[in-house]
């Protein structure tokens, strides 16, 4: 089975709204998510948000390779690019092209994500990636790295995960991902400035909504991501998984504690622009028939519990 590209694992004939998943480095767009052979896209999520067409989408994360002559020349930016391009073709074929998007992403997938969403702020009207960056409502992050406290540290994240897998990162640099410091500043420069504009704007069609969940286990004893690494203080929700780095995106229960905060997640973004419904307090509101908690800036959902920060 093909792991790069754009993979449908569910779609109702009466969706409204697309949700693409992102795996991260090492990753794949089946291995991610799946937990005791449950692929909780497929097999859990359509329970939950029933009208919704479901994506994974999956790119060469592997920076090495023992067959030299398989390794890709891949970096944040084309595969931003090629996510961009992959769902507009998607989406234009099936006559969705101005569905809502919810992005989901584990670990540096969440930097392409939020490159995807920087490329269609930034360029024409006509672009595929803001056909893509004007659709989306929702982006939830799950063990992100953002920032770090030495001008390498998307490199330690790297390694660090390399390491996991047994790879000897002694000679690897930023380069391998693609990135120099000068556009990872750019990217985590302006990520944050192009979304809370979106986020205060008062037109309903810039409505969107993010989501920073950072690992409070560490994996095989390395903490690989930190708590503060994996958030952007006033860009969104933020609230930790009891989990590592690798499990925090794998679920094999609808009763798993990260999976019911994503889901919540997901339907927080769902709510419709313009309808008076935004987050005044808290809310209960219906969404898709689901009971959702709506709640103020500063608060966390945990499944249908509201906790006050």
């Amino acid at each position: 089975m093909d792991t790069y590209g754009l993979k449908e694992v569910y779609s109702s004939a009466e969706a409204k709204v697309d949700i693409v998943l992102l795996h991260g480095l090492r990753g794949d767009m089946l291995g991610t998510w799946t937990k005791d052979e449950v692929l909780w896209p497929r097999d859990l999520l359509p329970k939950d948000i029933p009208e919704s067409r479901i994506f994974l989408f999956g790119f060469d994360s592997g920076i090495v390779h023992r067959d030299q002559s398989s390794v890709t020349n891949t970096e944040i930016h084309s595969d931003a690019n090629d996510l961009c391009a992959k769902l507009v073709a998607q989406r234009s074929s099936s006559g969705t092209a101005d569905r809502p998007i919810i992005l989901v992403a584990h670990s540096l997938g969440g930097l392409v994500a939020a490159q995807a969403f920087v490329h269609g702020e930034q360029k024409a009207e006509t672009s595929d990636a803001k056909s893509i960056a004007k659709n989306l409502r929702g982006l939830v992050f799950l063990g992100t790295p953002f920032k770090g406290s030495s001008p390498a540290w998307l490199a330690d994240v790297a390694r660090k995960i390399l390491k996991l897998f047994g790879v000897n990162t002694q000679d690897h640099t930023l380069k391998l991902l693609g990135v120099d410091s000068e556009r990872l500043d750019e990217l985590t420069r302006a990520f944050p400035e192009l979304l809370n504009k979106r986020r205060m704007s008062r037109k309903p069609e810039d409505k969107i909504e993010a989501f920073f969940y950072y690992e409070t286990l560490k994996t095989q004893s390395i903490q690989i991501v930190e708590p503060t690494s994996a958030q952007i203080p006033g860009c969104g929700d933020c609230a930790p998984i009891r989990a590592n780095h690798i499990d925090i995106c794998k679920f094999s229960k609808d009763t798993d504690e990260g999976y019911s905060i994503v889901v919540a997640a997901i339907r927080k973004a769902m709510i419709p622009p313009g309808t008076g419904l935004e987050p005044r307090g808290e809310t209960v509101i219906h969404i898709l028939g689901k009971a959702v908690n709506v709640v103020a800036k500063d608060q966390h959902i945990y499944g249908s519990q509201t906790i006050t920060m």
